[in-house]
């Protein structure tokens, strides 16, 4: 059974793009050998993740992402079944929040700053949708 799970997170204080591109280098490799697949979109404040794979390996992956202190406040914006994956090659996509992106992170939040916790999971699921149609930065990888 494959299984989705986006949430938002806090970025904790002193958090920067070294500390993002060791997140992902370690999504690559766990996510691989899990079989789990996903975007992370991040800008200075917040993280909105998007993960797919078997039911006990999300969960798994969810748990210990939980306990990362390089986040605070994780909250599961959307949990479903799926009957295939959106980004089947992807071991975890990237978008920051640059030029490029940021007029899309804009549009899915109120108020000209975004903040994921504002979404819903159909808007979320929008939002990565748009940023992997339009985004140079959103890659498999």
């Amino acid at each position: 059974m494959l299984t989705r799970l986006i949430y938002a997170s806090r970025v904790s204080p002193g958090i920067d793009a070294r500390n993002v591109r060791d997140i992902l280098a370690a999504s690559h490799r766990n996510n691989k050998a899990r079989g789990v697949s996903g975007a992370l979109l991040f800008n200075s404040g917040y993280f909105l993740q998007w993960l797919e794979g078997g039911r006990s390996a999300v969960n798994e992956r969810f748990r210990v992402i939980g306990g990362d202190p390089r986040h605070r406040e994780a909250e599961i914006l959307g949990y479903d079944v799926v009957a295939m994956r959106t980004f089947p090659d992807w071991t975890m996509g990237y978008a920051g929040e640059g030029s490029l992106n940021g007029e899309l992170f804009f549009r899915y939040t109120d108020g000209g700053t975004f903040n994921p916790f504002t979404l819903t999971a159909d808007a979320a699921v929008a939002l990565i949708h748009d940023l992997s149609r339009a985004s140079l930065s959103l890659t498999p990888a």
